[in-house]
């Protein structure tokens, strides 16, 4: 089982990882849609308001 869970993790792509994280953020964003639930992106930079 733990197998199986470990290889669908590698075959989501970015965005889908962050939401199975629940939370992950990359530090620089693009747009609201690069950070994770509760944060902002200033343009350059995740933060939470």
């Amino acid at each position: 089982m733990k197998k199986s869970i470990l290889s669908l993790g590698k075959n989501l792509n970015k965005t889908e990882q962050k939401l199975v994280k629940g939370g992950y953020h990359p530090p620089y964003c693009n747009n609201n849609r690069d950070c994770g639930d509760g944060f902002i992106c200033n343009g350059a930079i995740c933060y939470r308001p």
